[in-house]
Order: structure tokens, then sequence, then C-alpha cells
């Protein structure tokens, strides 16, 4: 079964676990970019009020995909604009998704996996786990920070259903 890995990263931590998860999973790895970088006060604003950003194009055909793992930063406790645009574009019929998120609280962010979940499924996917990944502001994440905790996660679906 094949696996993608889809992500929007404006500091690079959600960059680096993708990038963690598609090495475990042996998954290809598509990064959603945003046409023109906003600012840190206008991307909270924006997520706060669930706009969508502007991306680069996609064109993602998910056929030959079993497993899409989605990730976003989050953004004043909403998802990023630039995956709101994508989950609102994409079509999951059929697909196993699995969301993650990386963010600066230490609270899990329920709500942000409720709304992403309700999106997703909407769009035909099947949402089947999610993870978050705790940031600091001062730096980014390391590869050696996220491994571990990607691993743990991952473990879980360890009979082979990720690997290509």
């Amino acid at each position: 079964m094949k696996s993608l890995v889809v992500y929007y990263s404006r500091s690079n931590n959600t960059e680096t676990v993708a990038k963690e998860i598609a090495k475990a999973v042996k998954g290809e790895i598509k990064k959603i970019e945003l046409i023109k970088e906003v600012s840190f006060f206008w991307a909270a604003v924006t997520a706060l009020l669930g706009k969508e950003g502007k991306i680069k194009h996609v064109d993602f055909d998910f056929s030959d995909y079993e497993n899409i793992f989605i990730g976003s930063p989050v953004w004043a406790g909403k998802t990023s604009t630039p995956i709101n645009t994508f989950l609102n574009q994409a079509d999951f019929t059929g697909k196993n998704v699995y969301v993650f998120l990386t963010q600066a609280d230490e609270k899990t962010p329920s709500l942000v996996f409720e709304s992403m979940t309700a999106r997703i499924e909407a769009r035909g996917g099947k949402v089947k786990d999610h993870f978050f990944m705790q940031t600091n502001m001062k730096s980014p994440l390391t590869s050696e920070q996220v491994t571990k905790s990607v691993e743990e996660w991952l473990k879980n679906f360890r009979d082979g259903s990720f690997r290509s």
C-alpha cells in the first residue's frame, strides 16, 4: 500500500515531522506552498477567521495511494490557511487519512483535529488516527527530536500497512 505525506510548514517544524513520517512509512512526500508568504501576525488572523491561503498549483492524484498523511502547523488554535485550501480542494474518497499537527502549546489541539476530521470525511476520506508534536518558538525541531515520537505513533501500524 503506497503512502503519501502532504504538508505545509512555515517554520520547518511540520516539515521535519513530515520527512520523518515519510521515511518511516517509505512514502512519497509533497509540500504545499503559499504563492506569497504572509507575516506571522497575518497568518494567525487569517487562520482564526478560517480563511484559505493562496497556494501554488497542487495537482495531487491520490489514485495510487491508500494512505495519506496530512500535516499542518496550528495557527491561533486553527488549521493553517494553506491546509484549509488543500482540504477544501482534495478528494479523499476511499483513502485512509492520518493527521499530524505541530504547535507550541502543550495542550492537545482537539478542536483542530475535529475540524480537519470533519472536512476530510466530508470529502470521502476516513481519518484513522492523529498525532501532534509540541514545538517551541525559539528554535525549529530537529530530526533527532522528532524520530522517537513519530516511531511511537506509527508503531500502532507496524503490520506493514504503510509499506509500499
